[in-house]
């Protein structure tokens, strides 16, 4: 009989393709250090995290990945790393694929557990008819972008998410805008990376609800690569969207947050 131990498929050195949690997690925390490296941002590794500080005034613009399972042990080092990392002010937050303690002692809020949810490779659907989808290339359609963004998120009162520069788009973030008859009304966008299209930023203007716009934009950034697979992390509001373009729920994520001082 073989004593070898089995792989967690955490440790150091594990191939990023070891599994689609792990690509999907080194993914994650790459995209956002190039983000922050691009928009003159911060990033910093430490044992069982990365953190990149993008210096954006939208707290998911800021953000710990956690790389590997944490004991309940090492999550005060890591917080603590993190506080001393972000300025006082910084609205930042924990992403953890995997389960954590109560972090509230820490000065963290729970935001909650927001469903990871996988796509197969397979066609999507065909063009919604009367919905225009461009990529973001220039000023103007970054512009529509940004403002369908901050309206669709609520985030007027709140400032200008990071998202909106154009050293993002094209070969680092696939950005789209969709139009009816002229107006923005819907973004989505996506990161390719170890093998997985990483889809967040979907939005849909309030009024334009309900007719099919979010789940056109999001088949249109799955379609940047469609011979991989797709990941995203799902909102309340977008889980029924996502299940309807064949995502499949994995599990439940959890994510902590420090509000601005």
């Amino acid at each position: 009989m073989s004593t070898g131990v089995l792989t967690t498929g955490w440790e150091p050195g594990v191939p990023a393709g070891d599994t689609i949690i792990r690509r999907f997690v080194l993914a994650y925390a790459d995209r956002i250090a190039a983000m922050a490296a691009r928009v003159g941002g911060r990033q910093k590794w430490v044992e069982g995290a990365r953190m990149a500080d993008l210096g954006s005034p939208f707290g998911y613009d800021n953000a710990v990945v956690v790389t590997r399972p944490l004991s309940e042990g090492e999550w005060p080092d890591v917080v603590a790393a993190a506080d001393a990392f972000f300025p006082p002010h910084r609205w930042w937050v924990v992403l953890s694929v995997f389960p954590t303690p109560d972090l509230r002692a820490h000065g963290l809020l729970r935001v909650g557990h927001p469903p990871l949810m996988l796509r197969p490779p397979a066609p999507t659907p065909p063009p919604l008819p009367g919905l225009d989808v461009r990529a973001v290339e220039d000023a103007t359609t970054l512009a529509d972008f940004q403002a369908v963004l901050v309206a669709g998120y609520g985030l007027a009162e709140v400032g200008v998410p990071a998202i909106a520069d154009l050293a993002l788009a094209g070969s680092l973030l696939h950005l789209r805008v969709g139009y009816v008859d002229g107006t923005p009304v819907a973004t989505a966008g996506a990161a390719v990376r170890h093998g997985i299209v990483e889809v967040d930023w979907v939005a849909t203007l309030p009024q334009a609800r309900r007719r099919g716009y979010g789940t056109a934009i999001t088949a249109a950034v799955v379609d940047v690569a469609p011979d991989l697979p797709s990941v995203l992390i799902a909102s309340d509001d977008g889980h029924a969207i996502y299940r309807r373009l064949g995502y499949l729920d994995l599990f439940r994520t959890t994510m902590w947050e420090h509000p601005p001082s």
